[in-house]
């Protein structure tokens, strides 16, 4: 019953966050998806050294979680220059299968980013960000897309539950410039999550929870996606 009690409050802190960073319209369009992650990070090249390793693997799931949708394959390279900051770059492989159109997408993107995370907890919530910049090019098109992408993650452990954890984030993601292939400059979208975290062992824990992605469109009704989101976050 607590886990639930807090799971539930999680849930309306992430929704908080998410009515804050955007204004939803009446007309906006709702749907149910479903998304999985797998993210792995660890040391490369010896226990103690600053080179890092990146691998990631995404499927994701529409119309009400019944069709696949997406996929993306993400790997990096970073280098930690600092205590708790670390910078990457890297590539990702993204095919998609759009709703109501015959053919599918695919797109590769060029990225970069710095993770930093606060060496003491803040009112018991640790607290890491995440600062990306991605180049996307889609097949087909001419245009190179350039998107910046801010995330802040807080988590806090549960009192008297051990390995459990409550976790909250929010990203904002804004466009840059616009693209023959759809890309309008300005905000592009907003994810905001609030779940229950549990750690399995030293190098592997899972996230469970609520995600809405708040999609801007230009051309059309906006679009407020309700997702389950699986995450299994390994490191080494």
């Amino acid at each position: 019953m607590v886990l639930h009690k807090i799971f539930v409050g999680s849930v309306g802190v992430a929704l908080l966050m998410f009515t804050s960073a955007v204004t939803v319209h009446a007309d906006t369009e709702h749907a149910r998806h479903t998304w999985g992650a797998m993210v792995a990070t660890g040391s490369l090249l010896s226990d103690d050294g600053p080179v890092r390793f990146w691998i990631e693997g995404q499927s994701r799931f529409n119309d009400g979680s019944s069709r696949f949708n997406q996929a993306i394959a993400r790997t990096a390279l970073g280098y930690v220059v600092a205590p708790r900051t670390t910078l990457w770059a890297g590539y990702a492989w993204i095919p998609t299968d759009p709703q109501g159109q015959p053919d599918n997408i695919v797109e590769h993107r060029i990225w970069q980013q710095l993770t930093w995370s606060r060496a003491a907890p803040l009112v018991d919530f640790s607290i890491s960000t995440r600062t990306r910049l991605e180049q996307r090019v889609v097949e087909g098109a001419e245009d190179t897309g350039v998107r910046f992408r801010q995330l802040v993650k807080l988590t806090r452990p549960l009192a008297g539950a051990g390995r459990y954890y409550l976790s909250l984030w929010n990203e904002l993601f804004v466009h840059l410039n616009d693209t023959d292939w759809g890309a309008d400059g300005g905000l592009d979208q907003n994810r905001a999550f609030g779940g229950l975290g549990i750690r399995f062992n030293d190098t592997a824990a899972g996230e469970v929870g609520y995600m809405n992605q708040y999609v801007n469109r230009n051309s059309r009704s906006a679009a407020s996606n309700h997702t389950l989101s699986l995450t299994l976050l390994l490191t080494y």
